[in-house]
């Protein structure tokens, strides 16, 4: 016996408040993933091409603009005390970002001690006393030219530890070197994934339309004729 054929999928559609056209979300969930991990790129996926190269150039270049003014080093996650980055979650917003800091916080505290491909980028600072790998050690100071070779001693067994001869850790090396633009690459990061969580509820659900002002909300009343009046008396 034949099955019968299955329903067409329904396809979500959004209506854009400038001319009332019907917006094709296509799959809304994978839209808002793509552009939570690229801004615009869930745009770009459902065919709206200028709005997604808008989103993309505005947010993106603002985040890496951020990355540039701040030395390549505010976007990380740390939870350790007293070094909670919760700038971070903010960060967060742009996920191209977020992920690699979560990996590289994770494998820096972790058993390894060396970030992914023993790469700079993303690493949450080092802080006084902390265990590292040899090829880590030398890798810092080879990227960072607040760090020196002996900053580091050896460890048997364990590696290196962090032990620089200026109080304070690699963060406070990083506030000395940069001043304020520290803070404002923070800042600029943060706009930029803050603002992405609009672009991802656009993704999601479409354009957010303005409200309609109360004079000109559906009167049922509105159809019915006026009252005829009597003659004045």
């Amino acid at each position: 016996m034949a099955r019968p054929p299955s329903p067409p999928a329904v396809r979500r559609v959004a209506i854009s408040p400038d001319d009332g056209t019907a917006i094709d979300l296509r799959n809304p969930a994978l839209a808002a993933a793509l552009s939570w991990l690229i801004p615009g790129l869930g745009q770009l996926y459902q065919g709206r091409t200028f709005k997604g190269v808008i989103f993309l150039v505005t947010l993106l270049g603002t985040f890496l603009s951020g990355m540039w003014i701040g030395g390549g080093n505010v976007v990380y996650a740390s939870w350790r005390r007293g070094e909670t980055r919760w700038a971070f979650l903010g960060q967060a917003g742009i996920g191209a970002a977020a992920v690699p800091a979560l990996i590289q916080s994770s494998a820096v505290g972790g058993s390894a001690r060396q970030p992914v491909a023993n790469s700079s980028w993303f690493v949450p600072p080092l802080a006084r006393g902390q265990e590292v790998s040899e090829a880590f050690a030398q890798r810092v100071v080879a990227t960072d030219p607040d760090v020196a070779a002996e900053d580091f001693r050896r460890q048997p067994g364990v590696g290196m530890r962090y032990e620089p001869r200026h109080s304070g850790g690699q963060l406070s090396l990083w506030h000395r070197r940069l001043g304020r633009f520290f803070d404002i690459g923070t800042l600029y990061t943060m706009l930029a994934g803050l603002l992405n969580l609009l672009v991802i509820y656009d993704a999601w659900a479409g354009p957010m339309r303005p409200a309609r002002p109360a004079d000109e909300e559906d009167d049922p009343d509105e159809t019915r004729p006026p009252p005829r009046r009597g003659p004045d008396r």
